[in-house]
């Protein structure tokens, strides 16, 4: 059986503001064509850069995972 092909494009970071200050940030890691994350972080940020951070790192663990 052929395996599916996979494009490392089709998963984007998103971080959103999901609770009140001081930490506030999350990030999702999102599949093209899905309306929910595929995965997200269990800990919030305080702030939007170091969210977008541990986003890209764990987007990159992901993928390394599905390759």
């Amino acid at each position: 059986m052929d395996k599916l092909h996979f494009d490392r494009t089709d998963y984007s970071v998103v971080v959103k503001n999901r609770a009140p200050p001081p930490s506030s940030w999350k990030w999702e890691i999102y599949r093209a064509g899905r309306s929910s994350p595929v995965k997200q972080s269990s800990v919030f940020f305080h702030t939007m850069v170091t969210a977008n951070r541990a986003g890209k790192e764990a987007l990159k663990q992901l993928l390394g995972k599905l390759r």
